[in-house]
């Protein structure tokens, strides 16, 4: 061997000689001379060197890229052990140097393999030359790895493996003219013998490391490795992903252990063949693999058992995945379980009767390609060479997935197999070629069509192959430089010999004829596939694509409003996908695909179209069972347009749907029974459903949800006046209290007894509401404004059989109210099922909620009473109790204020005088912008109306009545208020009530001010059917300003 100093002698003049690179046209001359003394100052025979010079400057004369090749060649021979040898197999074999160069100005990770080891060279070569036996490839790797004990030595030995047979394989296709077709036949024996060793060790290594499952018979469960796509179709390229499906046969699936010990076997396997332990160590990086494939796969699941993958594919399979098993086979593990799955998944993937389903997924996929290369076929006429590079939005263009590219052929193909391969067992092959020569034979395609084809898809797999090693684009994009594409052009064969140089142009016009005749062919045998030809509304086509390209999506959604195509595919994906289990997939993509147009037109009229549709997901994932309701919503246009207007606008209506799933039937009631349900209906339900109940919160939260829930729809369709809403809600408010008060006083007397007064007669509680409550006008989320009394003093009476202890009605009536008070105004698991407002409660004694009815009047019959408080026993309205002491305390109430003790002490100008200091007062504690308190708000109405009631109740207690409108009506036709006024104080009143209403459904921070923010605004119009937002802020303004006008005016003819 020479040594290092000897290496450093120049030979002859070989070194210093610069004039053999004269002609040569390098880019970087002195580079060049550099590269060349280093060769000549090897220690090597002189003669050898010369043939050596000769040599080289005949085929750099010819080469596109000298400078590269003079560099790398420098370095391979620097680094080999035997130089004289490498010159005497040049000298030899002429066409060794050849082929070398030829090497090195194609791949650039084969060329660092042949500089790190340059006695491999020879060893390329001769391997070549021999006969290729598959098993020989597996049997080998298996010797390497056989006494192998850790997976990260086991991922170092098969890294190498790889790139060792891979560069084999570089050199037969790039130096050798290997055809496309057997290499892609060479790269699957390679990484199936990779998936095969892999796998085998990673069952060993756990069998040696951790206890296998056993099944109950004693054996072990078995194992298959599906591959699919490329891998299972033998028709591999470089860089290509390893689409894998892992199986067993049968676990314990109750044994978490068992589940455990498989998944972090796939996860090993993984780890090695990815190469993640040397990426960590070394920075190596391994094969590229591809679960998506796995039926559970979108749960993070990457292995199951054949009978669950099986059924998956066979009642939630869509046509794309149906498709891909057209090229599955097995790979590694048992063989026979393998083959079985794959036998029974045969007449699922070809069908030989196809449902309507089917036929519409075949008929978009179909209807896609042909669309494809129709558009595409139009943009390219008009296409220079030149501008090929990129399509239409600046993209660049990319051999699989352009118009006519790689991918349209195979998927044309394999389309022509689903369709014809239920009744053609032949077609049934995965590999494209040999599909192709079947289709042929079997009279699908023609023999041109089949020769094109053929022809075409080679050259683009050569393409594919070029640009992976030459550029390590393995995704297919063509470079964009000019340099490259010419490099490129140059490598296939397309040179300009005067200039050296790749021709580019033509290269680009030849990739542009094979893509016009795809797309013509794939257009042809589009048009002639079967057809019921009816037409599919492209919102349908987009729901049945597996895989629709960006530019689709945004063409058809931002039709339709959405602002963010991609978010609001992803919702659609969503809506089309069950969620339940155990139901079909299948039918609920079906029909969703089928109300997919006119559910997005209907969303596309919301205010703001995404946020309607990201609504409508949660709404549709809450109630489950997607596939009812999308079939139900096209069956029943009025029920999905409802549906679009609450998930639109209605957010506490959605937060009911999302926190009550069951709630479907109630929406639809709503629309079948065209009424509210009656006072009596609600009081009658809450008793049936809390009969009985050890425990009534989670009842009554559910029904005030059902009940507001058939309210709001009916509000937010325009099917009920505001006053009817209005009081549906009061009723199932006052429904509630009924129910809790019964609960909580049968809990305290089973403990002391039944309350009686001192002639043994029964005790009751009496809920007078006041406020919105005692009005019936309450809004969704209005305060109940409620005082507790109870009918008479006394004690309770013990019950046969009950606790010895008794106490007063006083102690027995605020124990019961503190607990009805905790039950209604806490938040508990399910929130607060309302919230309580207590001002008129007694304010002597600390601690006491409840009164008696005679301790409550006589705050008024002895005038201790504040005004305010007479305003607000104004409307009173006793809501619970037996009806003949509801009608005798409500009358009661009537005379009080009748009777009024203030008019014996103070003028009535006085009084008023105080109300409309307590207004002003009230005023300054809001924002000019609050439609409550502030100027010209529902306060102005509300003042007005109790203070004409207490001004003239002496007159006829007739005119009392809890309700503000109906009160405003009465004092009209008393003629206590002029008509006119009366009337434009109801309309004012209605139009800002009506707003607050559906203000409440928007679940509005501000609880009695317009939205500052316009999208709210256009919500807020959206509810109330007005097509301009600012017409509602005009109607709140004018409403405000009249009613202000109005309450000055008549406050002025009292006190002056």
């Amino acid at each position: 061997m020479d040594s290092h100093s000897d290496r450093d002698k120049p030979i002859g003049g070989l070194a210093e000689s610069a004039d053999w690179l004269e002609p040569l046209r390098f880019v970087d001359r002195e580079a060049a001379l550099h590269s060349a003394r280093q060769i000549f100052h090897l220690n090597a025979d002189p003669t050898s060197l010369s043939s050596l010079q000769q040599a080289l400057a005949e085929h750099l004369a010819v080469e596109d890229c000298p400078d590269l090749l003079l560099s790398r060649l420098r370095q391979f021979l620097v680094a080999s052990s035997d130089v004289n040898s490498l010159l005497s197999l040049f000298q030899s074999e002429p066409s060794s140097l050849a082929e070398l160069l030829q090497l090195f100005a194609t791949s650039e990770s084969l060329s660092k393999q042949l500089i790190a080891k340059p006695d491999w060279f020879e060893q390329l070569r001769s391997c070549a030359s021999q006969s290729f036996d598959p098993n020989d490839l597996l049997s080998d790797l298996e010797s390497r790895i056989e006494a192998v004990k850790e997976p990260v030595v086991a991922a170092r030995v098969i890294h190498d493996f790889v790139q060792q047979e891979t560069g084999r394989i570089e050199f037969l296709q790039f130096v050798r003219s290997m055809s496309p077709e057997r290499v892609g036949r060479r790269l699957t024996y390679l990484a199936e013998a990779v998936v095969r060793v892999g796998f085998h060790f990673c069952q060993d290594y756990f069998r040696q490391t951790r206890d296998e499952p056993q099944l109950p018979n004693g054996d072990s469960p078995k194992l298959v490795v599906i591959g699919m796509t490329n891998l299972g179709a033998e028709e591999m390229n470089f860089g290509d992903a390893l689409k894998l499906v892992f199986l067993y046969d049968r676990i314990d699936q109750w044994n978490q252990a068992h589940r455990a010990y498989y998944a972090d076997l796939i996860n090993e396997f993984t780890q090695i063949l990815r190469c993640d332990g040397l990426y960590m160590i070394e920075g190596e990086r391994g094969l590229n693999l591809d679960f998506r494939g796995n039926p559970k796969y979108e749960t993070g699941t990457l292995i199951c058992s054949s009978f669950d993958a099986g059924r998956i594919f066979e009642t939630s399979g869509r046509t794309w995945q149906r498709l891909g098993f057209i090229k599955a086979r097995v790979v590694a593990g048992d063989a026979e379980l393998g083959s079985a799955f794959l036998k029974r998944l045969e007449p699922w993937v070809y069908r030989r009767f196809i449902s309507r389903a089917d036929i519409a997924e075949i008929r978009t996929f179909r209807q896609k390609l042909a669309r494809r290369t129709q558009s595409s076929a139009t943009t390219s006429r008009n296409q220079s060479s030149e501008e090929l590079t990129h399509d239409q939005g600046g993209v660049v263009v990319n051999i699989h997935t352009a118009a006519g590219g790689k991918k349209d052929i195979e998927r044309t193909i394999r389309f022509l197999q689903l369709l014809h391969g239920g009744d053609l067992p032949n077609v049934r092959v995965g590999n494209t070629y040999d599909a192709i020569v079947a289709l042929e034979k079997a009279g699908c395609v023609t023999d041109q069509e089949a020769s094109l084809l053929s022809k075409n898809h080679a050259q683009l797999c050569r393409l594919q192959s070029q640009l992976a090693v030459m550029f390590d684009s393995f995704a297919g994009d063509l470079p964009t430089e000019t340099e490259k594409i010419q490099r490129l052009a140059w490598r296939l064969g397309l040179r300009d010999m005067e200039t050296l140089q790749g021709n580019a142009e033509k290269f680009l016009a030849q990739l542009k004829e094979i893509f016009e005749i795809n797309r013509r062919i794939i257009n042809h045998l589009m048009l002639d596939a079967p057809d019921d030809g009816t037409s599919v509304a492209s919102e349908t086509e987009l729901m049945l694509d597996p895989d629709p390209s960006p530019e689709l999506v945004e063409q058809i959604l931002s039709k339709h409003g959405m602002k963010h195509p991609r978010r609001a595919m992803e919702d659609l994906v969503a809506l089309s996908t069950e969620s339940v289990p155990f139901l079909s997939p299948h039918r609920c993509r079906h029909f969703f695909s089928l109300i997919a147009p006119p559910l997005l037109a209907e969303i596309s009229r919301t205010p703001m179209p995404g946020r309607t549709l990201a609504s409508l997901v949660r709404v549709a994932d809450s109630l489950g069972a997607k596939g009812t309701l999308w079939e139900l919503l096209s069956a029943n246009r009025p029920t999905m347009q409802m549906m679009v207007r609450i998930c639109s606008a209605a957010p506490y209506l959605v937060e009911i749907l999302t926190d009550n799933p069951g709630m479907i039937d109630e929406l639809i009631d709503s629309l079948l029974i065209d009424r509210l349900p009656s006072a009596e209906r609600l009081d009658a339900q809450s008793i049936e459903l809390c009969r009985g109940a050890a425990e009534i919160d989670l009842i009554l939260h559910s029904f005030k949800s059902s009940a507001h829930l058939t309210i709001g729809v009916r509000n937010i369709l325009g099917k009920e006046s505001l006053a009817a809403t209005q009081a549906a809600i009061a009723d199932t408010a006052e429904a509630c209290l009924r129910r809790i008060a019964a609960f909580e006083q049968e809990q305290l007397a089973r403990q002391f007894g039944d309350p009686v007064d001192p002639t043994g007669s029964p005790v009751e509680l009496m809920i007078v509401g006041l406020g919105k409550l005692g009005g019936r006008e309450p809004n969704y989320h209005s305060k109940l404004d409620a005082i507790f009394l109870y009918s008479a003093e006394g004690e309770t009476q013990r019950r046969v059989g009950g606790p010895r202890s008794t106490t007063s009605n006083r102690d027995f009536f605020n124990r019961l109210v503190n607990r009805m008070i905790a039950r209604i105004d806490t938040a508990g698991p399910s929130g607060r099922l309302y919230e309580l407002d207590g001002r008129l409660r007694p304010a002597g004694e600390e601690g006491v909620l409840a009164e008696s009815v005679e301790e409550f009047l006589a705050r008024f019959q002895d005038g201790s009473a504040l005004p305010w408080q007479w305003m607000a026993v104004c409307r009173a309205r006793t809501i619970s109790g037996s009806r003949k002491k509801r009608q005798s305390l409500d009358s009661a109430i009537k005379r009080v204020i009748a009777e009024s003790a203030w008019t014996k002490s103070m003028k009535f100008e006085d009084l008023a005088a105080k109300f409309f200091e307590l207004r002003m007062q009230l005023q300054e504690t809001a924002t000019p912008e609050n439609f409550k308190r502030g100027e010209g708000g529902t306060l102005d109405v509300e003042f007005v109306t109790q203070t004409l009631m207490l001004r003239f109740a002496s007159d006829s207690t007739t005119i009392l009545k809890s309700n503000t409108i109906e009160a405003l009506q009465t004092l009209a036709k008393a003629g206590h208020l002029p008509e006119e006024e009366s009337l434009q104080l109801i309309t004012g009143y209605r139009t800002i009530r009506a707003i607050e209403l559906n203000l409440r459904l928007m679940n509005s921070q501000a609880r009695h001010e317009l939205p500052d923010q316009e999208y709210l605004m256009q919500k807020l119009a959206f509810l109330m059917n007005e097509e301009d937002p600012r017409m509602i802020a005009a109607a709140c303004h004018q409403a405000r300003h009249r009613n202000r006008k109005l309450f000055e005016r008549i406050f002025k003819r009292w006190i002056g």
